[in-house]
């Protein structure tokens, strides 16, 4: 049985413009930031990159880090699609508004025939998002 999910995102040296970015879009807080270079992990090109940072976002976490070195095969070019799903109409809405922006958008936010506002997009940084909130069965 999972207890939890967690995502990891793995960036080319844009991991802190990323977590920058998702902090504002999901009202999130960042929960610690290491480099390379703080960790003494002398596998990246640049000591700067992010070996590990983590955002909390109303009690869910996410990790992020950059990939060492810009051609690292296990985690180059390597993307997700994250299904967040939303306590209300009004916080799909904020977090799709911020998501799109330079994003490929698929299906715009829309009430769908299953009973949920949905969306779907791969944001700038080649991550998938699945954004939904389901109506209670007398709401809609």
């Amino acid at each position: 049985m999972l207890r939890n999910i967690t995502p990891y995102l793995f960036f080319n040296g844009n991991c802190k413009e990323a977590l920058d970015f998702y902090s504002k879009a999901l009202d999130g807080n960042v929960n610690g930031i290491m480099t390379y270079g703080e960790a003494n992990e002398a596998s990246a090109e640049d000591p700067n990159r992010i070996i590990h940072s983590q955002l909390d976002v109303d009690g869910r976490t996410f990790m992020l880090s950059d990939i060492p070195k810009d051609d690292q095969p296990a985690v180059k070019d390597r993307n997700v699609y994250i299904v967040l799903e939303f306590d209300s109409e009004d916080a799909v809405a904020k977090a799709y508004e911020h998501l799109k922006e330079d994003s490929q958008v698929y299906i715009e936010l829309a009430d769908m025939f299953w009973g949920a506002k949905y969306a779907k997009l791969v944001d700038k940084y080649n991550i998938g998002w699945d954004l939904s909130y389901t109506y209670p069965q007398n709401e809609q």
